[in-house]
């Protein structure tokens, strides 16, 4: 599994995000036309590799209507990932081991003039074994 697929899993996992987005939750850019609300996540430049650990960054962009929804699914986001302690996300995620998940920043609300939708997009870190990836 990649960390691509683990961070997809996990998000695809989580009752409080999924009540909300049901099953649009997408790896890559947003495809054109989605039905909202929505995530859309994908890795950003800047990893890290030694030691036998590997970091990735991820922007998770949660999309919605309104901003109280799209603030919503970036605070389960953020629960989710925020630290290691008690997230669920410590440990193994179908054969990928994760040694740390954290948010590494919150971008605020941002209103998408074209689709008319608010985002709110959060920047997570996952740390795990080089091994992990297969």
């Amino acid at each position: 599994m990649t960390a691509e697929q683990a961070v997809g899993y996990t998000l695809k996992s989580v009752s409080a995000i999924t009540n909300i987005t049901s099953t649009r939750i997408y790896h890559g850019l947003r495809p054109k036309g989605t039905t909202i609300p929505c995530i859309n996540f994908y890795r950003l430049p800047g990893g890290v590799r030694r030691f036998g650990m590997e970091s990735a960054t991820f922007s998770v962009n949660c999309r919605a209507a309104t901003a109280a929804t799209a603030l919503a699914m970036s605070r389960a986001v953020t629960d989710l990932f925020h630290g290691t302690s008690g997230t669920g996300i410590y440990g193994y995620q179908t054969g990928f081991e994760i040694s740390r998940a954290s948010q590494k920043q919150e971008q605020g609300l941002i209103m998408e003039t074209e689709d008319r939708l608010y985002n709110a997009p959060v920047d997570i870190q996952v740390v795990y074994p080089t091994s992990s990836v297969t």
